[in-house]
Protein backbone atom coordinates (compact mmCIF):
# COMPACT_ATOMS: atom_id res chain seq x y z
CA UNK A 1 0.00 0.00 0.00
CA UNK A 2 1.23 3.53 -0.82
CA UNK A 3 1.79 6.19 1.96
CA UNK A 4 -1.28 8.04 3.21
CA UNK A 5 -1.32 11.50 1.81
CA UNK A 6 -3.93 13.84 3.88
CA UNK A 7 -4.10 16.09 0.90
CA UNK A 8 -5.08 13.27 -1.36
CA UNK A 9 -6.17 10.17 0.88
CA UNK A 10 -8.97 11.74 3.56
CA UNK A 11 -12.04 12.87 1.35
CA UNK A 12 -15.00 14.35 3.07
CA UNK A 13 -18.30 12.03 2.21
CA UNK A 14 -20.37 15.14 0.35
CA UNK A 15 -16.76 15.53 -1.64
CA UNK A 16 -16.79 11.67 -2.52
CA UNK A 17 -20.83 11.86 -3.41
CA UNK A 18 -20.06 14.34 -5.80
CA UNK A 19 -16.82 12.97 -7.83
CA UNK A 20 -17.36 9.18 -6.21
CA UNK A 21 -16.38 7.97 -10.22
CA UNK A 22 -13.25 9.61 -10.14
CA UNK A 23 -12.13 8.16 -6.45
CA UNK A 24 -13.02 4.85 -7.28
CA UNK A 25 -10.60 5.07 -10.45
CA UNK A 26 -7.83 6.55 -8.40
CA UNK A 27 -8.44 3.56 -5.98
CA UNK A 28 -8.18 0.62 -9.33
CA UNK A 29 -4.73 2.42 -10.22
CA UNK A 30 -3.04 3.93 -7.52
CA UNK A 31 -4.44 1.02 -4.80
CA UNK A 32 -4.26 3.12 -2.29
CA UNK A 33 -6.81 3.67 0.85
CA UNK A 34 -9.59 6.62 0.87
CA UNK A 35 -10.60 7.68 4.11
CA UNK A 36 -14.10 9.72 4.62
CA UNK A 37 -15.02 11.92 6.71
CA UNK A 38 -18.49 12.51 8.38
CA UNK A 39 -18.45 16.09 10.18
CA UNK A 40 -15.11 16.48 10.48
CA UNK A 41 -14.05 12.58 12.02
CA UNK A 42 -13.18 9.32 10.06
CA UNK A 43 -16.14 7.32 8.84
CA UNK A 44 -15.27 5.19 6.58
CA UNK A 45 -12.08 3.50 4.79
CA UNK A 46 -12.63 2.47 1.15
CA UNK A 47 -9.88 0.21 -0.38
CA UNK A 48 -9.44 -1.56 -3.88
CA UNK A 49 -10.34 -4.96 -4.15
CA UNK A 50 -6.53 -5.95 -4.68
CA UNK A 51 -5.52 -4.52 -1.74
CA UNK A 52 -8.62 -5.96 0.21
CA UNK A 53 -7.15 -9.27 -0.93
CA UNK A 54 -3.68 -8.59 0.21
CA UNK A 55 -4.94 -7.67 3.36
CA UNK A 56 -7.62 -10.70 4.13
CA UNK A 57 -4.52 -12.55 2.70
CA UNK A 58 -1.96 -10.99 5.57
CA UNK A 59 -5.08 -11.91 8.14
CA UNK A 60 -5.21 -15.53 7.14
CA UNK A 61 -1.74 -15.99 7.42
CA UNK A 62 -1.13 -14.15 10.78
CA UNK A 63 -4.14 -16.29 12.27
CA UNK A 64 -2.26 -19.56 11.21
CA UNK A 65 1.05 -18.11 12.94
CA UNK A 66 -1.01 -17.75 16.05
CA UNK A 67 -2.75 -20.93 15.70
CA UNK A 68 0.74 -22.84 15.43
CA UNK A 69 2.44 -20.35 18.30
CA UNK A 70 -0.73 -21.86 20.36
CA UNK A 71 -0.10 -25.27 19.44
CA UNK A 72 3.91 -25.08 20.25
CA UNK A 73 2.73 -23.47 23.67
CA UNK A 74 0.53 -26.12 24.46
CA UNK A 75 3.26 -29.06 22.78
CA UNK A 76 1.06 -30.31 20.19
CA UNK A 77 2.93 -29.48 17.30
CA UNK A 78 3.19 -30.80 13.14
CA UNK A 79 5.57 -33.03 12.59
CA UNK A 80 4.94 -34.20 9.27
CA UNK A 81 6.74 -31.09 7.05
CA UNK A 82 4.58 -32.21 4.15
CA UNK A 83 1.47 -31.85 6.01
CA UNK A 84 2.80 -28.04 7.27
CA UNK A 85 3.00 -26.78 3.72
CA UNK A 86 -0.34 -28.34 2.54
CA UNK A 87 -1.68 -25.99 4.91
CA UNK A 88 0.13 -23.25 4.67
CA UNK A 89 -0.54 -23.28 1.03
CA UNK A 90 -4.24 -23.45 1.25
Amino acid sequence: MAYFSIEKDLISLSDFRSSYKKYITRLSKERNSIVLTQNGKAAAVLVSPREYDQLTGKNDILNLIASRLQEIANHDFVTNEDEMWKELEE
